[in-house]
């Protein structure tokens, strides 16, 4: 998962591993107070400026996104009084992830849980953690919807779009303000003599576990055959059909039991995961 608050992360992630599809401008206001800000900051302190200017920028960004998280929340929370308990991450979360599926629904692409997403909606019925991204599979013959409807989520909000690897699309990540929607892209493999279900950037995952030694990479369980629907949030999303092995295999056999606390939506499903535990 990448985390949203480190900007030097994701321009690091952005320089080395994707190409950008659409990088919403900044606006000449903005740019022009950082610049500002930052001639001040290098006569005060010209020393020591690239030491300041990294921890301001961090700090600044944290600032910015915990408090953009803390507003949105509290307006969400009167919109869907529903949500009101849930913590800001959480229903922030859930209202891009809703807004994601809307905007997209003429496509017809079903968008399956995975990675922590999948985690969170069966062990709680709700996102894993605080998320700052929604983790979403696709099969490889709904890509070109998606891709077809990049110019429609610019329109709705999305302030970056970016692709892996450069020459085609195995993984496309899709940006809203502090929200990243990171969806992989999956098609049927031979590996080894077996048919898998597999992601194009190279994460193979079906009904045997090995570990592969030349790529060092996990294969695990999962199966995409039909999807299910799970409850999260008590609405009904797709899941894999066995998202229990796939799980196990990518979280360990304690996954059940989280290693801190957690939000459950469905408290009696904390007392039974932790008994199955």
């Amino acid at each position: 998962m990448i985390n949203l608050f480190r900007s030097d992360e994701l321009k690091l992630q952005k320089e080395q591993d994707y190409k950008s599809v659409y990088d919403k401008p900044k606006s000449l206001l903005r740019a022009f107070v950082q610049q500002l800000f930052l001639t001040i900051l290098s006569k005060l302190f010209p020393k020591k400026f690239l030491s300041y200017k990294k921890k301001i920028r961090r700090f600044m960004n944290i600032f910015a996104a915990r408090s953009y998280l803390f507003l949105m929340g509290f307006c969400l929370r009167f919109r869907h009084p529903r949500y009101f308990i849930m913590p800001s991450s959480q229903i922030y979360g859930l209202h891009i992830f809703l807004k994601f599926l809307k905007i997209l629904k003429p496509q017809n692409i079903d968008f399956f849980l995975v990675g922590g997403c999948l985690l969170g909606a069966v062990r709680q019925e709700s996102f894993a953690g605080r998320p700052t991204d929604i983790d979403l599979g696709i099969k490889e013959e709904k890509l070109s919807n998606l891709l077809d409807a990049i110019p429609l989520l610019i329109k709705n909000g999305a302030i970056l779009v970016r692709k892996r690897p450069y020459h085609k699309v195995e993984r496309l990540q899709i940006f809203f303000p502090w929200m990243l929607v990171d969806v992989g892209i999956y098609r049927k493999k031979i590996v080894e003599g077996k048919e898998m279900w597999g992601n194009l950037g190279g994460e193979t995952e079906n009904q045997h576990f090995f570990q592969n030694k030349d790529l060092k990479k996990e294969r695990f369980s999962i199966s995409l055959d039909y999807l299910k629907p799970i409850n999260v949030y008590g609405k009904k999303f797709l899941s894999p059909p066995n998202p229990e092995i796939y799980l196990e295999k990518k979280y360990g056999k304690n996954w059940r039991k989280p290693d801190k606390k957690q939000f459950y939506w469905n408290k009696d499903k904390l007392k039974k995961e932790l008994q199955l535990s």
